[in-house]
C-alpha cells in the first residue's frame, strides 16, 4: 500500500497491509515508521481514504480535533 498525507503526493510511505479472515485490514510492517515520523499519538483522529490502485491518503487531527500540517500540505484538497 502507498500512503501518503492528504494533498502531499511527491511523498509516499509504503506500508504493507494484511487481512483477516473476515477480510478487514490491518496497516503493518511499514506504519510504524509512518507513525513515529509523524509523532501519532492516542487521541489523535486519523482519516483514510482509499482511491484504489493501493494508493491510500491520510489526514490528522489532533487531540484539540484541529488538523495537523505535515510537509506544508494545503487544505485545497477535496474532502473526501
Amino acid at each position: 500500500m502507498h500512503l501518503r498525507e492528504a494533498a502531499c503526493s511527491y511523498y509516499r510511505w509504503i506500508v504493507d497491509v494484511i487481512y483477516d479472515a473476515r477480510g478487514k485490514m490491518y496497516l503493518n510492517i511499514g506504519w510504524e515508521k509512518f507513525a513515529r515520523h509523524h509523532s501519532l499519538q492516542a487521541g489523535f483522529i486519523l482519516l483514510f481514504s482509499y482511491f484504489g490502485d493501493r494508493d491510500m491518503s491520510i489526514k490528522v487531527f489532533d487531540e484539540t480535533r484541529c488538523r495537523r500540517d505535515y510537509h506544508g500540505d494545503s487544505t485545497d484538497e477535496e474532502d473526501d
